[in-house]
């Protein structure tokens, strides 16, 4: 039987990399029959597609907060980048606690913190497609990155884990499953194999399904989603924003 969603908790707008106006991103989450959307836009540290600060959130959050939406909840909230090796992220605390959710993401070109993150989360990376030894060096310092960050920090969801930059799925499952951090099964990106998801449900972890839509007409098309969980094995209460 069909699954439908409740809500979609990655979506882009013009403060961004979208191609829409907030508005337009939450019309568009109306018309698919989404109870919730939340407008995550990129931090400033991605480079060409972040916000130009990090207090836009705030403003859109007061903005947003004076529309009149009785039949959609809307949240904000910001997809941060991962900027240092032991799990630094480009929105600072002081406006991520005023956000309704903290995404949190490794991204390929973002402005790093120091040397030694430009060098093993940045270079690597970029060198990764060369040999075994780049990738498993890149594949380190991911998974190191990125699991500090979910200690550190209250993050709803790791975005698209493993896109273009590889991480080790077991020791970052253990720590989804230990922080209560969401895994996110990414429609937008259709990278992510059943396979992989089995592996990462065996730990106990729940998943989203999200668009990382960045224009009306894909907003809360998540149906590959559920398809991809169902192939895996994951049964419908381990995925937290399918309607039961």
């Amino acid at each position: 039987m069909p699954q439908s969603f409740l809500g979609d908790y990655h979506v882009h707008t013009r403060n961004s990399d979208g191609r829409a106006a907030a508005r337009d991103m939450v019309a568009a989450a109306r018309r698919a029959g989404l109870e919730e959307v939340a407008l995550t836009d990129h931090g400033p540290r991605n480079i060409g597609v972040g916000v130009n600060a990090a207090n836009v959130f705030l403003r859109l959050k007061k903005k947003v907060a004076g529309w009149d939406t009785p039949d959609i909840r809307v949240l904000i909230g910001a997809e941060a980048n991962i900027v240092g090796l032991n799990g630094e992220i480009d929105i600072p605390a002081a406006v991520y606690r005023q956000l309704d959710l903290l995404l949190v993401g490794l991204h390929p070109y973002v402005l790093p913190r120091d040397w030694a993150t430009a060098r093993e989360l940045v270079l690597a990376n970029q060198l990764q497609g060369r040999s075994c030894r780049w990738r498993e060096r890149a594949m380190e310092a991911n998974t190191r990155a990125l699991t500090a960050a979910l200690e550190k920090h209250p993050v709803f969801c790791i975005t698209h884990p493993g896109l273009e930059m590889p991480v080790d799925i077991e020791p970052l499952a253990r720590v989804c499953a230990r922080t209560g951090t969401l895994w996110e099964v990414n429609v937008g990106h259709c990278y992510q194999r059943p396979q992989e998801l089995a592996r990462v449900a065996r730990w106990g972890v729940r998943f989203v399904v999200n668009s990382d839509a960045h224009q009306p007409a894909t907003v809360g098309r998540l149906e590959e989603g559920w398809r991809l969980l169902r192939a895996a094995g994951v049964p419908p209460e381990q995925v937290i924003n399918l309607r039961h």
